[in-house]
């Protein structure tokens, strides 16, 4: 009995393998237990400008990450913000690092592949690692202008009830501004047999500051960093007092982009960019010039200010 069923049984069943497989394909076809991928948010960027690096692997809870995950070459690149990424994803779990970096040297580069070694339940260890990233640093002088058109805004009214409140603060500031006259009176009658100093023209102040800078023992002390931070100081206020920007709290690239606005030859242009890049080289990165580049900058920054000095107005000719 049992021997005439079992070949009936077997092809009753013939059809469920088929059907099972198509069942079961999901299950076998399931993601592997750990991948790893490196990305940035750009690839071309100018010095001094931040890049976000991120490294994030993937990976079941059986999984168990044995390599920490190391930051870029410091010769390279400067760690301006470092993040521990980890969050789930169904039943994945996604952990990483967030590197905010930055570039002092140009050209381009590679961040090398990061190998991850893993370890699953049953203690064997894999590896698995990330693609290389490319980046290229490019100078400031490179970049495109770029411009900001608004539209104009409207003229707004004054409602009728506030009218004799400014009315009223008008007149309180005047009794303020009458007080303030007497005050200033009294003031400079006493400072009249003082003798006036005369200001500063913003060249010869610069040229002033310049002068003491070069003339100072940081360089043979090895303050180099503090030596070019008071190099591009002084000429950032110059930028201020004598082109009205914002110079002193501002990058290189927002510098030289306020100026491109400006007209002045291309020498020009090129030796403010050369002398801040070279700063800011000296601040970050850690250079150190040779005796013949730093007094090659030094002639650079005097001749930067005087490329600023106004003309003198030509005299009418005389008649003879």
């Amino acid at each position: 009995m049992t021997s005439f069923l079992l070949p009936a049984l077997i092809r009753k069943a013939g059809w469920l393998l088929p059907l099972a497989a198509i069942v079961c394909a999901p299950l076998w076809a399931a993601e592997p237990e750990v991948t790893v991928k490196a990305q940035v948010n750009k690839s071309v960027l100018t010095i001094g400008d931040p890049v976000e690096y991120m490294i994030l692997v993937r990976h079941s809870p059986e999984a168990r990450i044995v390599t920490s995950l190391s930051a870029p070459d410091a010769e390279l690149f400067k760690i301006l913000k470092l993040e521990d990424i980890r969050q789930k994803d169904g039943v994945m779990i996604e952990e990483g690092k967030k590197f905010t970096l930055t570039a002092f040297r140009l050209g381009e580069f590679v961040l090398d592949p990061v190998s991850v070694e893993y370890r699953m339940s049953s203690g064997e260890a894999r590896t698995v690692a990330t693609q290389p990233i490319y980046l290229q640093v490019k100078s400031v002088a490179e970049g495109e202008e770029k411009t900001d058109i608004r539209g104009i805004k409207t003229v707004l009214g004054m409602p009728a009830s506030k009218f004799w409140m400014v009315i009223l603060a008008g007149l309180a500031a005047a009794g303020l501004l009458a007080l303030a006259g007497k005050w200033y009176w009294i003031y400079r009658a006493k400072r009249l047999a003082r003798p006036v100093e005369t200001p500063l023209t913003p060249e010869d102040e610069a040229l002033k500051r310049l002068t003491e800078l070069f003339d100072s023992d940081w360089l043979r002390r090895g303050r180099t960093k503090e030596y070019f931070l008071r190099l591009s100081e002084i000429l950032r206020r110059f930028f201020e007092r004598r082109l009205d920007i914002q110079a002193v709290e501002a990058t290189t690239t927002e510098i030289m982009r306020l100026l491109k606005g400006r007209e002045m030859a291309s020498d020009v242009r090129r030796r403010i960019s050369e002398v801040l890049e070279a700063s800011d080289l000296a601040k970050f990165a850690k250079w150190k010039p040779e005796p013949p580049q730093i007094a090659q900058i030094a002639r650079d920054s005097r001749q930067i200010v005087e490329d600023f000095r106004p003309k003198p107005p030509e005299e009418p000719p005389h008649d003879v």
